[in-house]
């Protein structure tokens, strides 16, 4: 089951009567990561007292780091970091295709512990926000600050999936997973043994986490402190279109902390328009506007990649128009016959009445969208989807081609369905100006599908 799905989540494959709307915690994706990073200052600006409390354990434990590096015991002070093992069951990150990770190593925790001792700051244990270290330490990015916090919260986590697993009738296992970290006894012990879900395609355990931790980028992040702070008030003016080398910054950070403080300290003042990340981000009416325009004047054939670009334009377009009605799943690319094919492929979570009549009825999970930009569209066009259709994705499929389709092509698309019960529409150019129409009349653009589906069922013979 799990094969015939493209990039399949973990409620795609137990029947679950939930999507993503319903519930609090990011659902997982059991081939590739999440791409959100748990961000330490949501806790830290949360009105949540546990949110805040979470916060604390994760400044405790460097506070801790800090203790042993300024008393000497610096073996200590890396064993304790040593335990910070990347939780690969929370599945976020950038990684594609793939949900392995890598831990904290010694060649890092050296570097963290010069760090603490080089910088006064840290040695006596003010760090704040252990984003700071993003500024300091080489190699310690954004990921490694997530990762760092999640597992020194392994703990909550633990919970966390246990409870919401019972909530939403998520199949489990018990699961001891490594350590976690007791910030009263101040070291790792090992995990208790808690009901997990697992990933059915490997048996990996999954940890679930809140959606209201997530941003894409920490609130405190290199890139912005170098643009917002190092560049506009270290650098002189004429040498600030010249790009200054990452480690030289982090090097003049460690002997100038008190310029990562008053940077820390303006995040903190403008905290209140910190918010957690969607997981997916609709593009602007404007920039939508401007890429249906360019689409427009796209001429039709392959000629100077016109056909390529067409799929980019439509492949943005969809996907942010449609949203959250279907939501993205997959951007595939097939061959047939030696002709290149893209397709989009969205979830179908029936969000809708139409949309759970169109799960029924053809199995349509996952519908498929094919990009042609050819003038006028044939019959083999639509034969190629129906052969993809009919192997793996249910039974409802779209074409987007430019212009309306000759009348022998309707009839093929009459005859699929009369003969193997498969529905296939046909969008041009028309059709992606009424969606854009829909958006700013403040309807939703994918009631276009709908239209076109009932002008294709009074096609079908009675």
């Amino acid at each position: 089951m799990v094969k015939q799905v493209a990039n399949p989540r973990l409620i795609d494959v137990f029947g679950a009567d939930f999507s993503q709307d319903d519930v609090g915690f990011a659902i997982p994706r059991l081939h590739c990561d999440i791409p959100l990073y748990v961000d330490p200052f949501l806790l830290w600006i949360s009105d949540n007292p546990m949110y805040r409390a979470l916060h604390e354990e994760v400044v405790g434990f460097f506070r801790l780091v800090s203790e042993y590096v300024r008393t000497g015991r610096v073996e200590a002070a890396a064993q304790l970091l040593a335990g910070c093992k990347e939780p690969l069951a929370m599945g976020l990150g950038y990684a594609s295709g793939s949900r392995q990770g890598s831990n904290i190593g010694p060649k890092l925790i050296g570097s963290i512990l010069h760090t603490h001792e080089a910088v006064p700051q840290l040695r006596e244990g003010h760090i704040r926000h252990i984003e700071e270290l993003q500024l300091v330490v080489p190699n310690f990015a954004e990921d490694r600050a997530s990762d760092t916090a999640s597992s020194i919260l392994k703990k909550f986590f633990l919970e966390y999936t246990a409870e919401q697993a019972i909530a939403h009738k998520i199949p489990v296992r018990k699961t001891r997973l490594g350590q976690i970290y007791d910030p009263s006894r101040m070291l790792w012990v090992p995990a208790p043994e808690v009901p997990l879900p697992y990933n059915p395609v490997d048996g990996s355990p999954i940890l679930l986490v809140p959606l209201d931790m997530l941003r894409r980028l920490p609130w405190i992040n290199y890139d912005d402190y170098y643009r917002s702070s190092f560049a506009s008030r270290v650098l002189e003016s004429d040498r600030r279109d010249r790009r200054v080398a990452k480690e030289a910054v982090l090097d003049f950070n460690s002997r100038n902390y008190v310029e990562v403080e008053r940077y820390v300290s303006e995040r903190e003042k403008i905290g209140y328009q910190c918010h957690p990340d969607p997981l997916f981000s609709p593009l602007t009416p404007a920039t939508l506007r401007s890429k249906y325009k360019e689409l427009r004047e796209l001429p039709a054939g392959s000629q100077d990649g016109a056909d390529r670009r067409y799929e980019d334009l439509v492949f943005d377009l969809l996907s942010s128009l449609f949203y959250p009605m279907l939501e993205f799943a997959e951007n595939k690319v097939r061959t047939v016959s030696g002709a290149h094919i893209r397709d989009l492929i969205f979830y179908n979570d029936g969000k809708s009445d139409f949309w759970r009549d169109l799960r029924d009825r053809y199995e349509a999970r996952q519908p498929v969208f094919e990009m042609k930009n050819v003038r006028a569209l044939e019959s083999e066009h639509v034969n190629q989807l129906f052969r993809y259709l009919d192997e793996e994705f249910g039974r409802f499929g779209v074409l987007l081609t430019r212009n309306p389709i000759p009348a022998s092509v309707t009839k093929n698309i009459v005859d699929l369905h009369s003969s193997k019960r498969v529905a296939i529409l046909v969008l041009d150019d028309r059709d992606i100006e009424l969606m854009m129409s829909l958006l700013d009349s403040g309807r939703h653009p994918s009631d276009v599908i709908k239209k076109k589906f009932i002008e294709f069922t009074r096609l079908l013979p009675k």
